[in-house]
This record gives C-alpha cells, structure tokens and sequence, in this order.
C-alpha cells in the first residue's frame, strides 16, 4: 500500500508539473490579451485588474480579420481534403505492394519525414511556374500527399483484409469505387485524426504565407498578426489578443472533435 501511495503521488505531481508547463503559456497569453498597455508596461506577469474586451475588438479590426478568415477557412478545406486524399491514394497500392518497388517509394517517403523543410525549394519551384502569389500556387505549397498521414494509412490498410480486395474485383467493383465506398469507411477514424491534425497545420501556417503571398487580399488569418509588430515596438497586449482569436477555433474544434483523434490513433495503434 504505501508503495503504491508513494508512486500515486510521483504520478500526481508529474502531472501537476506538465499541466503547468503546457498551461502557464495559455494563462499568460490570455492575461496579457485583458491588460491596458499601462498594466502591462508596469508588470508584464500581474494578473489583470479587469477584462478589457476593447483589446479584442481593436485587435480584430486593425488585423482585418474580417478580410482573412474567409481565405483561411477556404485554404483549410481545400488543401485538408486534397492532401487526404492523396495520402489515401497513395498509401492504398503501397500497403498491398499493387505497384513495383512499393516498399521503396514508401522509404522515399518516409525519409523525407527527415529532412530540412522544402519551403525555399518550392518556392523557387512555384516562381519558375507562374503561381507566385496565387491561392493555387499558395496551397500546392501547404498541400502533401505524404508524411504522417501516409504512415499512418499505410499501417491501417496493412491490417484491412486483402480479401475485401478480392471479393469486390469479383463482384465488378471498380477501382475508385471500391476506395469511395469500402475502403473510406473502414478508414474513418484513421481520415478524421489525420484530417483534424492536417486542418490545424494548415490553418497555423504563417511562413508559407509570408514567402508565398504578397497580396492582401490572399492573406490568410496568419498575416494579420504581422500588423502589431513594428521596427522599434510590439503591441504586445494587442497582439495577444489576437492570438488568442486565432487559435480559439482550433482550440473550440479539438474540444468538439478530440474523441476522433484518441480513436484513430488507438485505432492505428492497436492495427499496427
């Protein structure tokens, strides 16, 4: 008993310390985002005196987030399900070996997990091809069909029966129709932890669109956070104000959409 009291109370207090560490950034954020300039100037780790919900309504007019988010929402979808789609595509032939040197190809893959970002490449890429400071060009930039989410599926698919495979061939079933109507729905807790996680990247991404965009108009919701940072001074309380409206609906949907990323990745566990 008094070992398991004693381990009971190491594991409590090693929470207690992560839940501080992984906590202490949000509270400062949020506390800072409440604060006068005045308070904040005074003492920068004060708890503030009263909420100054005018700092979010001046945040949210100077970044113009009204101009952006659509862009954003629109560059989250369109490059969620795409990239998805390709991992879907790709990971399918490659976990039942359907092509030559399908165990290549995924090393390939898997070894660019490893290496330095591709960002100044395909940005020298997207200028030769005319697509600079366009929205297509932009989320060809975001987009990526390998990855984590391809090892992901690679990994499912391995423990989906070949079988299935066989009986729909039999039965007339084509290629696209058999992924869209069997092998999808198998995969749905694998697709909604993989597209959550992709969505975040996406709708977080800030260099991409400082490289990738000149256009205000294109902006997605990220660049409007540039607008407090000036040659000799920050907005600080401002600009914190802002962060946290950008991260609320990232942090309002993994509340709501949690349960599918514990279920996918439990389910990709336990079939790997």
């Amino acid at each position: 008993m008094r070992k398991n009291t004693g381990s009971l109370i190491v594991t409590y207090v090693f929470i207690a310390v992560l839940m501080i560490i992984y906590l202490f950034p949000l509270f400062y954020v949020f506390n800072t985002s409440i604060k006068s300039k005045t308070e904040y100037i005074q003492n920068t780790l004060s708890i503030a005196s009263s909420f100054r919900y005018e700092n979010y309504i001046e945040a949210f007019n100077r970044a113009n987030f009204a101009s952006f988010i659509g862009n954003s929402v629109f560059y989250m979808v369109v490059c969620t399900v795409l990239s998805i789609m390709m991992a879907v595509f790709l990971a399918f032939p490659i976990s039942r070996n359907y092509i030559k040197f399908s165990n290549a190809i995924y090393l390939l893959f898997i070894a660019g997990l490893f290496l330095p970002d591709a960002t100044i490449p395909q940005f020298q890429m997207l200028l030769k091809a005319g697509l600079y400071n366009t929205r297509l060009g932009y989320m060809l930039g975001l987009m990526g069909g390998g990855g984590i989410p391809l090892f992901f599926f690679v990994s499912y698919l391995k423990n989906i029966p070949r079988d299935f495979d066989e009986a729909a061939s039999i039965d007339g079933c084509g290629y696209f129709r058999y992924i869209f109507q069997i092998l999808i729905p198998l995969m749905k807790p694998a697709i909604a932890s993989m597209a959550i996680l992709s969505a975040i990247g996406v709708w977080n991404d800030v260099i991409r669109a400082i490289i990738y965009l000149s256009n205000k108009s294109l902006f997605p919701i990220t660049r409007g956070l540039h607008v407090f940072t000036g040659q000799y001074q920050n907005d600080t309380t401002l600009q914190m104000a802002a962060l946290v409206m950008v991260a609320a609906p990232l942090l309002i949907l993994y509340l709501f959409l949690q349960r599918y990323i514990i279920d996918g990745a439990v389910a990709g566990a336990i079939k790997a």
